[in-house]
């Protein structure tokens, strides 16, 4: 006859003998954390309580914000939008008339890594001030520094030797000459008009011939006469000047016929 007793599966809450057992307790969390950095050798304070530390702040420091752009490759300076850099070197840039900067200074830099301005003039064009700003912060550094963005200046590369054709009347001395052949011009020696006084003969007027192989205007390219008064020049074409002349000829025969009435 088959067995049909049934087995019955005893909770592991109770003991063979039906008694209850404590289950048991939880582990406490301090003690799992204080255990847990004590295994990993993270730091404590005095009452074993697990200390955490700040993360690194960001770098304002002059010497840091130094340390970080000196440590840039040049790759990477170029690929970082300009607007990333000024923000991470502290440089502010200004638009400006172009009466504030000086003559023929078209922007400039002053200050040092962390509290710089770059200033720009309005009249400089779109498309040059980037490249202006990125060359200004390639030589940006913990001290104070001024700079601007001076005109080109062109150097001599070749020394050549020519020949320039003169006028007989010229007495400059061309063969001394060793700038640019633009700056040749040709003068002649100069006569005074001077005024008789106690003191002496003082210059009224210098008058003289000249040209200028290179100049803006026709008269200045052709000979042309030179008046000067020490006040400004004035250029006389050659029929202008043989008016002037009459003119003064005119006046001064008149000056000497009123010196003769007052004689009498």
């Amino acid at each position: 006859m088959r067995n049909t007793a049934r087995t019955t599966s005893i909770p592991a809450t109770f003991r063979q003998s039906g008694a209850p057992v404590t289950p048991p307790a939880a582990p406490d969390p301090l003690e799992t954390a204080l255990r847990s950095a004590f295994d990993q050798g993270e730091p404590v304070d005095a009452d074993g309580n697990p200390t955490v530390e700040p993360p690194p702040a960001s770098p304002t420091a002059t010497a840091d914000l130094h340390a970080i752009w000196q440590n840039m490759t040049i790759g990477e300076a170029a690929n970082t939008p300009l607007p990333q850099l000024l923000t991470l070197l502290g440089v502010t840039v200004t638009e400006v008339d172009p009466d504030d900067l000086p003559i023929s200074v078209t922007a400039s830099f002053h200050g040092r890594i962390g509290e710089a301005e770059i200033q720009l003039s309005r009249s400089l064009p779109q498309e040059e001030r980037e490249p202006i700003v990125r060359n200004f912060l390639t030589s940006i550094s913990a001290e104070d520094t001024h700079r601007t963005n001076e005109p080109y200046r062109s150097r001599l590369t070749r020394q050549i030797t020519g020949t320039i054709e003169c006028y007989a009347w010229c007495v400059e001395p061309h063969h001394e000459h060793t700038g640019n052949i633009e700056n040749i011009v040709h003068q002649s020696s100069r006569i005074t008009l001077e005024l008789p006084t106690a003191n002496g003969p003082m210059a009224l007027l210098y008058a003289h011939i000249g040209v200028d192989p290179f100049g803006v205007t026709e008269v200045e390219r052709n000979p042309h006469i030179v008046i000067d008064d020490e006040q400004s020049l004035h250029l006389l074409p050659l029929m202008q000047s043989v008016e002037f002349a009459d003119e003064m000829f005119e006046f001064a025969a008149a000056l000497r016929s009123m010196a003769g009435k007052a004689a009498r």
